[in-house]
C-alpha cells in the first residue's frame, strides 16, 4: 500500500524520501558542536516545550510569544479581543472548554500510535472490522503512514507534537486571558513532566515532534481528500526543519539550554520492604495496577478502587485503578501522580485490598468511615 497517496500510482519524478528528509535533517543537528548548556528550570523549561508554536506570530500579538516569560496582552500591549477572534477563526472557540475539546479532537497523533503499536506487535487492541468501509481505509492508511515514522520516532512516538502545539494553544489562551496564568501552569506542568520524563534531549524532542507532525498533516489531508499532496508535504516538512533550526543550532535556545530531568519520585517502601502477601489472586500473570503517589510515594491508605478492563487485553494490566479517594480534579488530571505497579507492591502499602482484586471489571469500591470496604458498582 503507498501510503502517500492511496488512489492512485506515484509517477518516479513524483516520489519523495519523507523519512530519508526527516533523518538527514536530525542526522545534521546531532553534528553541530555543542556548545556550552545552562540549566534549566521547570517553568522555563516548559514555555521552552512548545517549540515550534512559540515561534509563530499570533494575531493580536505584535511578535511571537518566546519564551522568556507567559505573555499576556493586557500587560504586555497586545490586542485580546483579536488573540481570541484568532481562536475562533482557527480552533473554532474562544473558551477553556471549547479550546480543551479542539485539543482532545486534534492533538491526540500519541494515543493513535499507541493503537497502532499493537497492531505492529500482532496484538490489536481492539477489531478494524467494527470500523465502516471509510474508517477501515482511514485506519490503514495512517496505521501505514505512521509505521513509516517508527524508526526515528522509536517507542516515544509523537508525544512532543502533541505536548508542543498543546502548550502552545494554551499560552496564546493565557495570552487573551481566556485562562489565567495559575489554570495554565495547572496545564502545563503534566506535560511538562511527562516530556522530562519520556525525552532526554532537544533533539529527541525535535524528532519525536516532526514525526507527529507530518503524521497530523498526513491524517487530516487523507480524511478530508483520500490522499496526500507529496508537494505539500515536502514543504511543510521544510518549514517545520527552518523552524527547530532556528532553536537547535548554538544560537537557539534549546541548543543553550540542558533538558530538565524532574527530581525521581520517593516512594514511601524501597525494594527491601516489599514482601509477597499476594496471595489468592486469580488474574494470573495480569497484575499490574494503576496507584496513586497519593498511596505510594505519602503513604495514605487506599480509599477508593475500581476495575476497568484493560486497553491491551493481551497485557499484563489487571484493570485496577486505586487511589487514596482524596485526589481533586486538579491531581486526577496530572497523569504523572500516577504509576503502573505489580498488585503485591500495592498490597504491601495497603493489604486490605487483598480481598477485593479478585472482583470482575465494573467493580468499584470505597472505604467507609469505620474502615470497612462497601462496594459502590459491579
Amino acid at each position: 500500500m503507498n501510503v502517500f497517496n492511496h488512489k492512485r500510482r506515484p509517477k518516479p519524478q513524483e516520489s519523495y524520501d519523507l523519512a530519508g528528509a526527516l533523518l538527514e535533517f536530525l542526522d545534521r543537528m546531532k553534528a553541530l558542536e555543542k556548545g556550552e548548556e545552562a540549566p534549566c528550570e521547570e517553568k522555563q523549561f516548559t514555555l521552552l516545550l512548545s517549540g515550534v508554536a512559540g515561534l509563530r506570530k499570533v494575531p493580536g500579538i505584535s511578535e511571537a510569544m518566546g519564551y522568556d516569560y507567559l505573555y499576556r496582552c493586557q500587560r504586555d500591549g497586545g490586542d485580546a479581543d483579536q488573540v481570541k477572534k484568532h481562536c475562533r477563526k482557527l480552533y473554532g472557540a474562544d473558551d477553556e472548554a471549547g479550546l480543551a475539546a479542539f485539543m482532545d479532537r486534534e492533538y491526540n497523533t500519541q494515543n493513535e500510535y499507541s493503537q497502532f503499536r499493537t497492531f505492529w506487535k500482532g496484538h490489536p487492541c481492539f477489531d478494524v472490522n467494527t470500523l465502516d468501509e471509510r474508517g477501515r481505509f482511514l485506519f490503514a492508511a495512517c496505521k501505514d503512514f505512521a509505521e513509516l515514522l517508527a524508526p526515528i520516532a522509536g517507542r516515544k512516538g509523537f508525544f512532543a507534537f502533541d505536548c508542543a502545539e498543546r502548550l502552545g494553544l494554551w499560552r496564546t489562551a493565557c495570552a487573551a486571558g481566556i485562562i489565567t496564568e495559575e489554570q495554565f501552569w495547572e496545564k502545563a506542568r503534566p506535560l511538562a513532566q511527562a516530556a522530562s520524563d519520556r525525552y532526554d534531549s532537544w533533539l529527541e524532542y525535535a524528532a519525536g515532534y516532526l514525526c507527529g507532525a507530518c503524521y497530523d498533516m498526513f491524517r487530516g489531508q487523507m480524511a478530508e481528500d483520500g490522499n496526500v499532496d507529496k508537494e505539500e508535504m515536502r514543504r511543510y516538512v521544510e518549514l517545520n526543519c527552518h523552524l527547530l533550526e532556528q532553536l537547535l543550532t548554538r544560537r537557539g535556545l534549546w541548543r543553550g539550554r540542558r533538558w530538565y530531568k524532574r527530581p525521581p519520585k520517593q516512594y514511601k517502601l524501597g525494594p527491601a520492604d516489599i514482601r509477597m502477601v499476594l496471595t489468592g489472586y486469580e488474574g494470573g500473570d495480569k497484575a499490574a495496577c494503576i496507584a496513586s503517589d497519593r498511596i505510594t510515594v505519602d503513604g495514605c491508605p487506599a480509599g477508593y478502587l475500581y476495575r476497568e478492563a484493560p486497553l491491551d487485553p493481551n497485557g499484563p494490566d489487571s484493570g485496577w485503578r486505586i487511589f487514596s479517594g482524596d485526589e481533586d480534579d486538579a491531581y486526577l488530571a496530572d497523569a504523572t501522580h500516577f504509576d503502573f505497579f505489580h498488585l503485591n507492591t500495592v498490597c504491601n502499602y495497603d493489604a486490605s485490598i487483598l480481598a477485593l482484586l479478585n472482583a470482575p471489571y465494573g467493580t468499584a469500591y470505597r472505604r467507609a468511615a469505620d474502615g470497612s470496604w462497601q462496594k459502590v458498582r459491579g
